[in-house]
């Protein structure tokens, strides 16, 4: 297992791994419809801009992208930073991958948000693991027409 920087040419397997994940994780919870529309080449247009700006990780697995991370400046007024996503396929799920790359993008960061489905208790233990704590945050996201809780979480002190 190797966590690096991700390069623009790592967008394609960003991106599969991106929808791969969202099929596999959000069944039941987003919409079948807007799962089974996911694109993995407009996912790879999307990474392909975003992975030059930086805070991109990829985890590889038998040297192919197996997960990733996204990381920057927070969109949340009252934090410095944010993690944006962070996922690994289902065949990675319970190994240390997912934290190798939390650890990788985080850093030395003190003060990190993300946004989590409340609904989603594989990845809020997840975080939880890492030292988030839900902070009492929380807002809806229409997605296929359905609303979704979204709660935030916080990481203070020392990072995973």
């Amino acid at each position: 297992m190797t966590v690096r920087l991700a390069v623009t040419s790592d967008a394609p397997a960003v991106a599969s791994v991106h929808v791969q994940t969202w099929q596999a994780a959000y069944r039941g919870l987003v919409p079948d419809p807007v799962l089974d529309d996911l694109s993995v080449e407009e996912r790879s247009s999307m990474w392909e801009r975003a992975i030059p700006r930086g805070g991109v990780w990829v985890g590889l697995a038998d040297d192919a992208v197996a997960g990733f991370c996204a990381v920057g400046p927070s969109s949340e007024p009252d934090a410095a930073f944010q993690l944006y996503a962070l996922y690994v396929l289902p065949s990675a799920w319970g190994t240390p991958l997912g934290y190798e790359l939390a650890r990788a993008a985080l850093g030395a960061e003190q003060d990190v948000v993300l946004w989590v489905f409340d609904d989603n208790p594989r990845a809020r233990r997840f975080y939880e693991r890492l030292g988030f704590r839900a902070d009492g945050t929380a807002k809806t996201e229409s997605i296929g027409g359905v609303e979704l809780k979204e709660i935030r979480y916080r990481l203070t002190g020392v990072a995973a």
